[in-house]
């Protein structure tokens, strides 16, 4: 059934295909129908009326021994991939559980092998990957990796190290780790204390210190002796106005003491936070050589900057320097601070990465430590079963490739290419059908040196073998097209290999060349042929194929007893019909002859294209001389009667000749006269 075009044209309804199958010892005979309904658009919509193949049980049978070949399977048969056919060939060798051992040991091996394939890959891979780690973990680890079989206790052993013992990273660690004295606020306020603690001190009168210790010493003596002549002067009065006065008096001069000293603390409190601020400084020790040049120029230049002023200079200055200077060294301190971060994420994570690869290689590598023993058993085995297998193929093949042999010794007909036997060789990808053979002589492959219609012998040798095994339990084979690409010597050829199998089967053959059934009939085969027409409106015909000369006869007939024609118009039609019978039968006899003896196929159709007019081929055939011609009306008149000349010439002339007057009688003749040729 074609993918397009598989439904009548003209009648879409009923649309149905019966099978019909005898079963061996079943009285009854099994069909099985599929139709479509109208709306069906695809050969798959078929509805199955009765048991379908694989109800049936045919299925597994249908598959190995499939007894159906289409033209299109015999082209595929030789030109599809080698391991096509391969498959197709290795089910009729019954080997199935030994080659599904091989299969099942093949899986797990390549189990086995990937997961060593992966440990080896994944080794230089990681090895790779760790040297580009500037770690000394890294370092040890794609070290370790370099042997052939690595230490995976010493991979397991560096895996478990944390770091915290190298220098280098110690010191990226203090860096990232350090902080700023102070925030900018709290900055900004100690150099305003600064400047607010040394302008208020300024103010403040300076305490007059030995006037004070005179006054006091005079209330001590007044509160001592009483009211009296003062004892320093001897002319002032000390009394209770003079007490009060000088009470007072101190009282001032204690809270202009007390207030200056306070500011005077209030700055020395202030100077003091900014020599804190000032000794402030990030160092970059040996090791943190890594860090961006310009990050470290930038902190060396601000924590100099910084440092530039003493902490007793100017409180005006000092509290400028402190505004000025500190969000430059905060902000290089920063950078210092991120970049030693960031070297430090780096390297953590650049390693956490590696470490984690690392482990998962490390477990995939214990495995495959684990599995070395079971590999090697696995191994083998499978070059024992290997070697098993193809002696099992050499003895199971023999059968059919002894008969295949023979079948292509009929079909080659004139073919200098002789078979020396088949084998199927290889296996998984690689696995295909060799056909070794030798052209005079010369070792080659068959399929190397076969023209397409060898190839198509070819293939019918090797499908013939599989469809006919005596294990198949169908008892028909159905071939359509086979005579494709085949010279007329090998269309001999499978005539009679047909012709040998039909003797224990059902053989049907389609085709569209004559030359099949040409040969059936010179080669006098018992076979039944069918002629199947399409008319108009898609009404197909079958009807029996006839001989052609009979087919040329019975149209002649036909035509002779229509009465409806005018017999002017009857007249070359008849005749035609005539010649064409009677040219048919003498190239028959022409065939039948030459080849008989030996001649070539080819040789025998060229002649037969030489010679251009009903004379010379009916010299040809009577006289095996087509110059001959003189001799066909007198051998016709002499074997027939006088009649027989004239009827030769009527088909002769044809439409170009003088009507006939009776038709039919002509018909008659040329009948008598083709008997006589045969």
């Amino acid at each position: 059934i074609f993918r397009d075009g598989w439904r009548n044209l003209h009648t879409s309804a009923p649309c149905e295909i019966d099978l019909i199958a005898r079963l061996d010892g079943v009285a009854a005979p099994l069909r099985i129908r599929r139709s479509w309904s109208e709306d069906a658009t695809e050969p798959g919509q078929a509805k199955i009326s009765l048991p379908d193949i694989e109800a049936l049980g045919w299925q597994q049978s249908m598959d190995t021994y499939r007894p159906f070949l289409t033209a299109n399977d015999l082209g595929r048969l030789m030109s599809s991939r080698p391991s096509e056919l391969f498959d197709a060939m290795a089910p009729l060798l019954a080997i199935e559980p030994v080659t599904d051992a091989e299969t099942r040991l093949k899986n797990l091996r390549k189990i086995y092998d990937d997961r060593a394939k992966a440990v080896r890959s994944g080794r230089t891979v990681l090895r790779t990957s760790l040297e580009e780690v500037d770690d000394d973990r890294a370092r040890t680890a794609a070290k370790l990796l370099a042997a052939t079989r690595p230490d995976l206790d010493a991979i397991d052993h560096l895996l478990g190290n944390d770091d915290e013992a190298n220098p280098s990273t110690a010191t990226y660690r203090k860096i990232a780790a350090s902080t700023d004295p102070a925030s900018p606020e709290e900055v900004a306020a100690i150099a305003e204390r600064l400047v607010v603690s040394a302008s208020a001190l300024a103010v403040l009168p300076v305490a007059e210190n030995d006037l004070t210790r005179l006054l006091q010493m005079a209330v001590g003596h007044f509160q001592q002796h009483g009211a009296g002549t003062c004892p320093v002067c001897g002319t002032g009065q000390l009394d209770q106005a003079w007490l009060d006065a000088a009470e007072a008096k101190l009282g001032q001069a204690r809270h202009a003491t007390d207030a200056r000293r306070e500011a005077d603390e209030a700055v020395r409190s202030a100077r003091r936070d900014a020599a804190r601020l000032l000794t402030f400084t990030i160092e970059l020790p040996a090791g943190a050589e890594d860090l961006p040049t310009e990050v470290r120029d930038e902190l060396a230049a601000a924590v100099q900057g910084w440092q530039s002023v003493a902490a007793d200079c100017d409180h005006q200055l000092l509290a400028n320097h402190l505004r000025s200077r500190y969000a430059t060294l905060q902000t290089a301190a920063e950078r210092a601070r991120n970049a030693a971060a960031a070297w430090l994420r780096t390297r953590h994570d650049a390693w956490r990465e590696r470490a984690a690869d690392l482990q998962n290689w490390l477990t995939a590598a214990r495995q495959v430590r684990q599995e070395e023993d079971v590999l090697g058993l696995l191994k083998t085995a499978l070059t024992w079963i290997k070697l098993a297998i193809a002696e099992l193929r050499t003895a199971q093949l023999a059968p059919f490739a002894n008969q295949s042999q023979q079948i292509w010794e009929q079909l080659r007909q004139e073919s200098n290419v002789e078979l020396a036997g088949m084998t199927l060789d290889g296996s998984s990808t690689r696995r295909r059908v060799a056909f070794p053979a030798t052209v005079d002589g010369a070792a080659t492959s068959a399929m190397a040196v076969m023209s397409q219609g060898e190839l198509h012998a070819l293939g019918l040798a090797v499908f013939l073998p599989r469809a006919t095994a005596d294990a198949s339990p169908f008892r028909f084979l159905i071939i359509d097209d086979p005579v494709q690409s085949m010279d007329p010597s090998k269309v001999d050829g499978l005539a009679q290999v047909l012709a040998e199998l039909a003797q224990d089967r059902q053989v049907v053959v389609f085709s569209h060349d004559d030359r099949l059934p040409e040969a059936v009939r010179r080669l006098e085969i018992d076979a039944v042929i069918w002629e199947v027409t399409r008319r108009s409106n898609s009404e197909v015909e079958i009807r029996k194929n006839l001989d052609p000369a009979e087919r040329y006869l019975s149209d002649a007939r036909a035509l002779a007893k229509t009465d409806e024609i005018p017999v002017e118009l009857r007249s070359p039609l008849v005749t035609s019909c005539c010649r064409s019978a009677l040219e048919a039968v003498l190239h028959q006899r022409v065939r039948a002859l030459r080849i008989g003896r030996g001649e070539r196929h080819g040789d025998v159709e060229t002649l037969l294209d030489s010679a251009k007019t009903t004379t010379q081929v009916a010299a040809l055939a009577l006289f095996d001389d087509a110059d001959a011609g003189g001799r066909v009306f007198s051998y016709f008149n002499h074997k027939l009667g006088p009649w027989a000349g004239d009827a030769f010439r009527a088909c002769k002339e044809g439409v170009h000749g003088a009507a006939v007057a009776d038709p039919e009688r002509l018909v008659g003749q040329v009948t008598q006269m083709v008997e006589a040729v045969r």
